[in-house]
């Protein structure tokens, strides 16, 4: 598919003669003044090259070209004007983002010369960010590959801590939506820098000294370390580096931040970690609830509401308990209370995940081949 062209000017003879010469070399498209430019960014678009005469009635090509950029930032801005003095470059360039300056009258070759560069700048652009992409698309299957591997139980739970991420960013408003699921997957990622045998004796249960309990406190901080590099990944290694710091500055990091200098999306992991957490540790949701509720202060008060709005006050949140059943009865939306193993203890599923058509599909499939252990045990939530 060609990519397309918008000229915008207010004058129709012009758009007409730009159109008349250049339509056979461009896939082209005119817009009469800047409220009918942006109707076909919207409806048509999007544009590789949008060019837009400087000084329109209503609308200026300077008002037009800032709406176009956050419309559809990818699209190289041209301007034509009969009159550039410095103050309106230097708006053109600061607020418009103008990748070219057009003289008029201009010639139909200076116009086309001008018109194909802006082409080959959107090539450059787009083939840019589809690098981008695949870069840090490849770097998070990197690290997803490597945690459910090394790590299965967390990476289990950071699915179900996705899940509930979705639920309170869109109760809350919360826009970043992306950077909150990518950070609630990625929260154990510092584990990934511990010794081996200091997960053992974490997997084992076994009781921790003074300076186990520092290098566990680290552990955001290195995950955060692990993402600074990564384009695009800036704010979901500030929510890692967080997630665990209280609202009161109580926690990790000790740098002082505290209160609404936190990343509002360190705010919402930090109540999903805790509740979850305190949620499969207890096998209640109304003491989970109850105990986040005793220590209100390390909690911004208002993901603290959003989370009770989704799953019930502490005095009326339902006591869920653990229920045993068949792998053939297990249904969508189930939560998995312990692992769920092959009888040599080989775990296939980690406690924490929430089953989903694929679960099932899989294990309908092959549980008499993995020869899984039954009953499997599951949260009670009704």
């Amino acid at each position: 598919m060609a990519e397309k062209v918008l000229l915008v000017d207010d004058e129709e003879q012009v758009l007409h003669g730009y159109h008349r010469v250049l339509h056979r070399r461009f896939e082209l498209e005119v817009a009469m003044g800047g409220l009918q430019a942006l109707q076909a960014m919207e409806q048509h678009g999007p544009f590789a090259v949008l060019v837009a005469d400087m000084r329109m009635p209503g609308m200026s090509g300077l008002d037009l070209l800032q709406s176009a950029q956050a419309l559809s930032p990818d699209t190289t801005r041209i301007m034509l004007t009969g009159n550039l003095d410095l103050r309106t470059a230097m708006d053109a360039i600061n607020h418009g983002q103008v990748f070219r300056f057009l003289t008029k009258p201009c010639t139909p070759e200076h116009l086309t010369e001008a018109i194909q560069a802006g082409l080959r700048q959107h090539q450059l652009v787009v083939a840019e960010q589809e690098l981008l992409q695949q870069t840090l698309m490849g770097s998070l299957q990197v690290f997803t590959d490597l945690l459910s591997g090394l790590d299965p139980e967390y990476y289990g739970r950071g699915r179900v801590l996705r899940e509930r991420a979705v639920l309170l960013a869109r109760a809350l408003r919360f826009e970043p939506e992306w950077d909150l699921e990518t950070a609630a997957l990625l929260l154990p990622l510092g584990r990934l820098t511990l010794p081996p045998e200091f997960l053992a004796r974490l997997k084992s249960g076994a009781p921790l000294d003074l300076r186990d309990r520092t290098r566990l406190a680290r552990v955001p901080e290195s995950g955060a370390q692990l993402l600074a590099g990564i384009p695009r990944l800036g704010e979901v290694a500030r929510m890692i580096r967080y997630h665990t710091k209280g609202y009161d500055g109580s926690g990790s990091p000790d740098d002082g931040v505290r209160g609404e200098a936190l990343p509002m999306g360190a705010r919402i992991l930090k109540v999903l970690h805790d509740f979850t957490e305190l949620e499969l540790k207890r096998m209640s949701r109304r003491v989970a609830l109850e105990e986040l509720a005793l220590h209100e202060a390390r909690y911004d008060r208002r993901v603290l509401q959003a989370l009770y709005a989704q799953f019930g006050t502490p005095a009326a949140a339902s006591i869920p308990g653990e229920r045993r059943c068949a792998v053939q009865d297990l249904g969508e939306g189930m939560v998995l209370a312990r692992n769920l193993a092959t009888r040599t203890g080989r775990v296939v599923l980690c406690a924490g995940v929430r089953l989903g058509p694929a679960h099932l599909m899989l294990l309908r499939d092959v549980a008499d081949i993995l020869d899984v252990q039954e009953p499997v045990v599951v949260m009670d939530q009704d």
